[in-house]
């Protein structure tokens, strides 16, 4: 403090004769002499008395206000390095948050499930309340984005950021980071935010108002405060840079770093944003990488599990379990069932794995309607029993909420290191083995081979030829003749589908209609022959050729919700009468789901359109499900039909088939008539109609014209007895 006392001499007058540095307070006095005044006895010593006294007074102010100020100083300070703190784990908050959303969007755009990133980005935003999650495509354009109320900044701020992984953004009292989607193939920008509520908003109160204190204070005493200042803020520049040196994984209290009863209160307010910060983070971590739905490990956690686990001389098995028709059991019981059926299956898949001899395993939920299995050193024979007891646990019935669900599922298998050695490769040609097993009638399982592989390759170009195909307008419907047994006129003709290929070559339906199911473009096919069939009958009606059309409904058509209004809109765009237009559905899906079929079929059989059952003695027939769907027409297989000549029992099967039909008052149709004695045979048991290659092959439309104007009943068809 010598500098500060330096400044007094210069009021003490020449003659004083006083050395400043022993007595300053005598200095600062002028004496009774120098004012013109008598120096008093007991008055004097009473003014040195007070002298004395406003020495002490002056040391006693400046050690109030130097506490003050440096309580003050404290004050400010600490809010200003609890800044620092809480802005530093924005910084770490946000970047994490952006490269998990990045992450997770990588694996649904690289799927294209594109409509699954709103749902990730509502996910991060319930587990991360104040953090703001959106995504952008290649062209920076919003393609998701939360319900926070704040804007997000300008394009050009957010590319600048996303050039660089280390670059954050700030604005406001938000840190941003953008990172790319895709790797490195860019197909996309995720930028998240984060902004916790601080414990700066308690202080901002007190910080206005000390600093007008402040400034006050200072301006009256600045030069005594400078070392003591220094001296009091000591505590925070020593956890200043104790806080810079924090490595990040350091997870200790800030709060027992310090024991000052000042930062203390403060430092135990930024462990807890820290604390909620880090819960809210684990959260939406678990979130990204655990599927809700049968708490199972979801496809991210899976794949980043497989790639661990295949290493060299590591013998794994992979399994992929697919439940058949799920989508289905979505429409006709709801979500909420859907997601039972989901846990159930989940829950057995669990069990089965855990009743297994196998102690190292891993499942994981890795689609829609798919479950991964991972299997550590399991022979193939033990694969092959877990396979056995998987497909009968999923098989079994589920009562869910006063509903009867019975699921079916497929199951494909790939081993590490004979088949791949890679977690892709692995996954790829299991999913290869599945698609093989879902071709299967029994069993629903299969392994990875080579000679899969080889007819995959092939399955696969003639699913890109279909697709072009029906862009090319290469699928046509044909038309086989359906005669009257007792009269041998023509009544009809069924329409079906035939690929004819730009070589000139014709593919039959038993080839490509189970791959257009599979593709999913049987609907568009279907809706094709519908149309096609619809339009020539009506032609056939207004030259008085033939009366009605029959066109088979693959089962899958009726997923597609605009079914009954594509069947409508054909009848309405090609003239044809409803009367005269048939659907057949075979036995297989009548009785699969009744109810379904029926709420379906009934509309249009309001309408007038004739419903029969195809295929009719080939399934597990439900005759109670089959008297209650509005059939018009049984119509009797091929194979019974074919096998009147050489089978003994067909003729047993056929009669029994008549017999039901006649006692339902119901019409009957024979497919695969190729012989006259086949025809002499149904004709005596009262069949209907005969359809086969003994009348006509399938014809195209305008052969189909020629043959009908020159088609004479021959005598023996009339009156076969």
């Amino acid at each position: 403090m010598r500098g500060a006392f330096r400044a007094w001499p210069a009021r003490t007058p020449p003659d004083s004769g006083t050395d400043s540095r022993q007595m300053p307070v005598k200095s600062a006095k002028r004496s009774p002499k120098a004012r013109g005044e008598r120096p008093a006895g007991d008055g004097g010593k009473k003014r040195s008395g007070k002298r004395r006294l406003g020495l002490a007074g002056r040391v006693a102010l400046i050690a109030i206000c130097a506490a003050i100020v440096a309580t003050l100083a404290q004050w400010i300070a600490t809010p200003i390095m609890a800044q620092g703190e809480l802005r530093y784990q924005q910084s770490i908050a946000a970047s994490s948050g952006a490269n998990l959303l990045a992450d997770v969007s990588t694996l649904h755009v690289r799927a294209g499930r594109w409509d699954e990133i709103d749902e990730l980005v509502a996910a991060l935003s319930d587990g991360l309340p104040q953090g703001q999650s959106a995504v952008f495509d290649a062209n920076w354009n919003l393609i998701a984005k939360d319900g926070s109320p704040h804007v997000l900044p300008n394009v050009i701020s957010l590319k600048q950021i996303a050039a660089d992984r280390s670059a954050i953004l700030t604005v406001e009292d938000r840190v941003y980071a953008a990172r790319p989607i895709g790797g490195d193939r860019v197909m996309g920008y995720a930028v998240f935010s984060f902004a916790p509520r601080s414990a700066l908003v308690i202080w901002s109160g007190i910080v206005i108002l000390n600093a007008v204190v402040l400034v006050l204070a200072l301006a009256v005493i600045a030069p005594f405060l400078i070392p003591i200042a220094r001296h009091a803020l000591k505590p925070v520049t020593d956890l200043e840079r104790s806080i810079r040196k924090r490595d990040a994984k350091d997870k200790s209290k800030l709060a027992d770093s310090s024991d000052d009863r000042l930062l203390k209160p403060l430092l135990t307010a930024v462990d807890e944003v820290n604390d909620r910060s880090e819960a809210a983070m684990r959260r939406a971590l678990t979130m990204a990488y655990m599927d809700p739905v049968t708490r199972l490990p979801n496809r991210l956690r899976f794949v980043t599990k497989l790639d661990a686990a295949v290493t060299p001389g590591q013998m794994l098995s992979l399994i992929v379990c697919d439940i058949d028709r799920f989508r289905q059991v979505n429409v006709n019981y709801g979500p909420r069932i859907a997601d039972l059926v989901l846990a159930t299956v989940a829950e057995r898949l669990r069990a089965t794995l855990s009743q297994s001899p196998i102690t190292s395993f891993f499942i994981g939920r890795i689609g829609a309607d798919q479950f991964g299995i991972l299997l550590l050193d399991a022979e193939q024979g033990v694969v092959t029993e877990i396979l056995m007891a998987a497909e009968k646990a999923v098989s079994e019935g589920m009562a869910l909420e006063n509903h009867h669900v019975r699921v079916t599922a497929a199951f494909g298998a790939s081993r590490a290191p004979d088949d791949a050695e890679t977690g892709a490769d692995l996954l790829k040609l299991a999913e290869v083995a599945l698609k093989e097993a879902k071709g299967a009638s029994a069993p629903r399982r299969a392994f990875f081979s080579k000679t899969l592989l080889a007819r995959a390759h092939a399955k696969s170009r003639l699913e890109d030829e279909i697709r072009q195909g029906l862009e090319r307008g290469e699928f046509v419907a044909v038309f086989q003749p359906k005669v009257r047994l007792e009269t041998g006129e023509l009544v009809g003709a069924e329409a079906l589908a035939r690929w004819r290929r730009p070589d000139g070559a014709i593919v039959s339906p038993g080839e490509f209609i189970p791959i257009a199911e599979e593709l999913g473009v049987i609907h568009t096919l279907g809706k094709s022959v519908m149309r096609d069939a619809c339009f020539a009958a009506a032609g056939w009606n207004r030259r008085g050729i033939v009366s009605s059309v029959a066109v088979n409904v693959s089962p899958h058509q009726f997923d597609d919700p605009d079914f009954v209004t594509s069947v409508y809109q054909a009848l309405d765009d090609s003239g044809l009468s409803p009367d005269q237009l048939e659907l057949e559905i075979t036995e297989s899906a009548a009785v699969a789901d009744p109810d379904r079929v029926a709420r379906i079929m009934w509309p249009l059989r309001n309408r007038g359109v004739r419903l029969a059952i195809d295929d009719f003695g080939t399934g597990h027939s439900n005759f109670a499900a089959i008297t209650r769907l509005p059939f018009d027409v049984f119509k009797i297989d091929q194979q019974f039909v074919r096998a009147l000549d050489t089978d003994p029992h067909a003729p047993a099967i056929v009669e029994m088939i008549l017999a039901m039909a006649e006692a339902l008052g119901q019409e009957t149709v024979a497919e695969g008539v190729e012989t006259k004695e086949q025809a002499d045979f149904l004709l005596r048991r009262a069949c209907t109609i005969g359809q086969g290659y003994y009348y006509s092959p399938p014809l195209p439309a305008d052969e189909f014209d020629a043959f009908v104007r020159s088609y004479r009943p021959r005598p023996a068809d009339r009156f076969a007895a």
